[in-house]
């Protein structure tokens, strides 16, 4: 996970004062690192390609470049840095897996352990710094935690295959899905775990896992699957039910695809260019409307809906309808309106896939001003690029086309489908699946595992008493606007926990949405914001998350903005003050 925020009362550095003298005692022997070659794991198979002392290196900054924004490569500690592997073996289409784990043990340790989630189709070591997505440049490594991040057991440099959906050709692998689901974690945290107890003479006081996306669905499965393991979690935008989550790409493939071939906007190969569906002008048409709709339900016009739970289609519908052209003539069609068929293919894409005879897949979203919106220098594209792809280009470009569907039909689905890694077989998939083929082929058993995807992927177990129980504490957020996976999902999971747990659940989960937030950042939001902190407070000390104030980001409509973001179901209400200010907000339901 990786963005900045303003910290309230508790910070870092108050949380570190907390440890005692012995916890934050340095280790910084080049030798002892060395001789971690020589550890005993828990799994035999366990072999390390590198034990190595790293000096302490500032951070680093890169310019923007064509094609590439400005980014900095955050400062590092003296650490000692390893890399190694476990159960490797021959798999699926002559392709050799294993589960590689990168761990990275600081000289200044502060007695915490840190594992970090993956994201997308996982495949890559992960740099082992512990990343924040609401925190740029703030690393948990840099504040004193071992952490480890891992592949999750396949490789996208060795295991791809352009005929088998290039590095998603795992999913041909019964044993490599089963890893990338949830397999992986068990045996990383506990070889991460020998090498801390070897590396500092004692294990880490408390464990925590951090992910989103991806991660977020691989934290899930810690505390579900592991909760022995870990103490609590930060769970970001979760992809816990992934394998209907991936139908639903499909399903707003379909959906704008209809409308970019009825405008005549088609691809040199002869397939609809989904991209082409709306233009940025158009999905500013459609905020325009949802904000007139719901901008003003929290007692504040200001571009942003954090009373987001009252924003009902029954609400915006009727504001929607005033921005729509009298006809589908695409020559009749005005800078001031939206053909109809567009509206439609909205209507139909925040409704959520369905079966043909009504069933819902997955999720409907939230109606959120984060479809789209103007800032200083464009206009944002964090959900466009995934419902549809930017607009500009003359190739389909969707993150829903060039990365659901290659996993839909490799992972995803039992059996696998062959489909080549190219945007034209990758795009003729999508827009041509049956939505309740790939349902029905999301519960089908298959391999030697017997496994069906949503048997590996799906964590939605409700009774988590076996983490809460030894004092496990869970802290999820999700922007509202998050293209990929719906915060609505999220929500119904934290009441079906809820009603497990018969109204107290929060003694052990809280949840903070995001109004306006994309996928983990961006969007017309304060998506900046210290989160990990009241983790660690409220596990370690007992303190309970409050409201968390969260800063917007250079590339918001408000650069410097901050808002409250509130406890779930509680809610910013406006107040009088600075509009810009989060003092001018207080939570309630």
């Amino acid at each position: 996970m990786k963005h900045d925020l303003a910290m309230g009362p508790l910070t870092l550095a108050t949380l570190l004062a907390w440890a005692s003298p012995a916890q934050a005692a340095p280790v910084s022997s080049a030798q002892d690192c060395a001789a971690l070659s020589r550890v005993a794991f828990p799994d035999a198979s366990t072999t390390l390609s590198l034990a190595a002392f790293r000096e302490a290196t500032p951070a680093q900054a890169r310019p923007a470049e064509e094609g590439r924004p400005a980014s900095s490569t955050p400062a590092m500690p003296a650490h000692c840095e390893v890399i190694g592997k476990m159960q490797e073996r021959a798999g699926a289409n002559g392709q050799t897996y294993a589960i590689k784990f990168h761990v990275r043990l600081p000289a200044g340790w502060n007695g915490r352990f840190v594992f970090q989630g993956g994201g997308g189709s996982d495949g890559n070591l992960g740099d082992a710094a512990g990343g924040f997505s609401s925190q740029p440049g703030v690393t948990a490594l840099g504040q004193g935690y071992a952490v480890v991040s891992s592949d999750s057991g396949h490789d996208n440099a060795v295991n791809t295959d352009p005929a088998r959906q290039g590095v998603v050709t795992f999913g041909h692998d019964a044993q490599a899905r089963h890893n990338y689901g949830f397999g992986y974690i068990g045996p990383v945290v506990k070889a991460a775990k020998a090498l801390i107890r070897a590396y500092y003479r004692r294990a880490p006081a408390f464990t925590y896992f951090v992910g989103g996306s991806k991660g977020g669905q691989e934290a899930m499965m810690a505390v579900q699957r592991f909760p022995q393991e870990f103490d609590a979690a930060l769970i970001g935008y979760p992809g816990f039910h992934l394998a209907h989550a991936s139908i639903a790409q499909l399903w707003d493939g379909q959906a704008f695809a209809a409308v970019a071939k009825a405008m005549g906007q088609v691809g040199s190969d002869g397939l609809p260019l989904v991209n082409k569906a709306m233009s940025d002008d158009d999905i500013l048409l459609a905020q325009g409307a949802i904000l007139k709709a719901c901008d003003s339900l929290d007692g504040r016009t200001d571009g942003m809906i954090e009373h987001f739970t009252a924003c009902t289609t029954a609400r915006v519908v009727p504001e929607l309808a005033k921005v729509t052209c009298h006809g589908d003539d695409p020559a009749q069609k005005t800078p001031d309106c939206l053909l109809p068929m567009q509206v439609a293919a909205l209507r139909r894409v925040m409704g959520g896939p369905h079966t043909r005879d009504g069933k819902a897949i997955y999720s409907d979203w939230a109606w959120d001003a984060g479809i789209g919106a103007k800032t200083a220098n464009d206009v944002t594209q964090g959900w466009r690029i995934w419902k549809m792809g930017s607009y500009a280009s003359p190739i389909n470009n969707g993150a829903l086309l060039r990365l659901g569907a290659p996993s839909n039909s490799a992972v995803f689905r039992s059996p696998p489908l062959d489909v080549a890694d190219n945007v034209t077989s990758l795009t003729r998939y999508a827009l041509g699946a049956d939505i309740d083929e790939a349902y029905r082929a999301a519960h089908v058993p298959w391999g030697a595992l017997h496994e069906a995807p949503v048997d590996f992927m799906h964590a939605d177990a409700t009774d988590l008493s076996p983490f809460y129980r030894r004092g496990g504490k869970i802290i999820l957020f999700h922007g509202v606007s998050d293209p990929v996976f719906s915060v609505l999902d999220t929500i119904r999971w934290l009441a079906a926990v809820d009603r497990h747990e018969h109204g107290k659940s929060a003694r052990f989960i809280r949840f903070y949405a995001v109004p306006g937030m994309n996928h983990g950042r961006g969007g017309p939001a304060t998506d900046r914001f210290d989160i990990f902190s009241s983790l660690v407070a409220w596990r370690e000390k007992g303190v309970a998350p409050k409201a968390i104030t969260a800063t917007a980001g250079e590339d918001s409509p408000w650069p410097g903005r901050t808002r409250l973001l509130c406890p779930y179901p509680q809610w910013p209400h406006a107040r009088a003050g600075d509009g810009e200010s989060a003092s001018s907000s207080v939570c309630r339901e």
